[in-house]
């Protein structure tokens, strides 16, 4: 038998002759490796989750245009301002959202005044399809609409008699406009007041081509703080004011925070815990094997061998409890998202490389100190018992 295979014949035999602590080092690791990863991954799956209830809130960034402003009065009399309509150009932002890097969903927005039976109404040109995915509390009875119609705000249509299929004219800075109303919109907002058709269109009547009133901007919870990247975006945006949705950032930033410090703390507590426990019991191992560990001295084992073997040890039994551990974890987690989210766990590969990292450095870690004591060890000493 060469020297290598001895030493694992070793090993593996050391391992089954201490049966009990064995189970006992495996068991500690892998429930450590275990909650780690159901943390994790409840963790990870919760702020999914959270990303996905905060855009039932809508944008969280809204791009407006500076106003031109003009203040009226002479010495210390003042009659106030006068402010013209300002717009954004449409492919100005799309720039800046390029250039910026910014991955956000947005919706475009157009709004202006329409003449219609002999009054002003507030009309706003969208892009059906972003208002679909960024204003889902929208309410909608009848059907969205395609070109040449649109849909009216339920206090709008009150006012007017308004009815599903029935066609309008309006009366704009290029002539008429006929539209045929799709359906009726109820949000419970401003939306409520107003008449909604396609963006072009609504350019187009207004004679305001490539023109934009307002952009909002849902931007994922994730990935840094919303201030910073609306400040980022204002940087390739300076004829414009970014400003935050104040209750949407504090809702998506607190939440996912919050959620991932609490998760950090517990587990910070498993992994002290189960490392103390690992310490203790590899510390009891050495002191019983100190007669074994001393007659391999004497046989000319070297200290770098013994601490090869015993880390060896460590290692074999690192992976084998994050290897449970990482199933166990899976089932965990599972449960808690299930019973508590009704949703089921993000469950990656790299949880397993997660599972086994955590484990083999608790078993390493925790063999540090009795490798050093089976380092110093006197032979000689070990071997008179003492």
């Amino acid at each position: 038998m060469t020297r290598r295979r001895w030493l694992v014949h070793l090993i593996f035999r050391a391992l089954l002759y201490r049966r009990g602590r064995t189970v006992l080092l495996l068991v500690v690791l892998a429930m450590a490796s275990s909650l780690a990863t159901a943390l994790g991954m409840v963790s990870f799956s919760m702020g999914k989750r959270v990303a996905d209830e905060v855009r039932k809130y809508g944008a969280n960034l809204v791009v407006l245009p500076e106003s031109a402003r003009l203040d009226v009065g002479s010495g210390g009399l003042s009659f106030g301002a006068i402010t013209e309509p300002a717009y954004l150009r449409q492919d100005e932002v799309e720039s800046a959202l390029v250039k910026s890097g910014i991955a956000a969903e947005r919706s475009c927005h157009l709004r202006g005044a329409l003449r219609f039976r002999n009054a002003d109404i507030l009309v706003e040109g969208v892009d059906f399809g972003e208002i679909r995915r960024l204003l889902p509390w929208w309410q909608l009875r009848g059907g969205w609409p395609a070109a040449g119609e649109a849909v009216v705000g339920s206090d709008l249509a009150a006012r007017f008699h308004l009815k599903e299929g029935e066609t309008v004219a309006l009366d704009g800075p290029r002539g008429e406009v006929k539209l045929r109303l799709s359906g009726i919109v109820t949000s419970g907002g401003e939306e409520d007041g107003l008449l909604f058709l396609r963006l072009p269109e609504l350019q187009s009547a207004l004679e305001l081509k490539g023109q934009l009133s307002t952009v909002r901007l849902l931007i994922p919870a994730e990935g840094g703080s919303l201030r910073t990247r609306a400040a980022l975006l204002q940087q390739f945006l300076p004829k414009a004011k970014v400003t935050e949705v104040r209750q949407i950032a504090r809702t998506s930033e607190g939440l996912l925070a919050k959620v991932k410090l609490l998760m950090l703390l517990v587990t910070v507590v498993v992994l002290v815990s189960a490392g103390s426990s690992v310490t203790g019991t590899m510390s009891t191992t050495v002191l019983e094997r100190s007669r074994e560990i001393g007659l391999m001295k004497a046989m000319g084992g070297t200290r770098w061998e013994l601490l090869r073997i015993f880390a060896a040890e460590a290692f074999l039994l690192g992976v084998a409890g994050g290897g449970a551990g990482f199933l166990l974890g899976c089932g965990i987690a599972q449960f808690i998202t299930v019973s508590v989210f009704s949703a089921s766990a993000q469950i990656t590969p790299w949880f397993a490389a997660l599972s086994l990292g955590i484990s083999v450095l608790l078993a390493l870690l925790g063999s540090l100190g009795p490798m050093i004591s089976v380092f110093r060890l006197d032979p000689v000493r070990s071997l008179r018992g003492e």
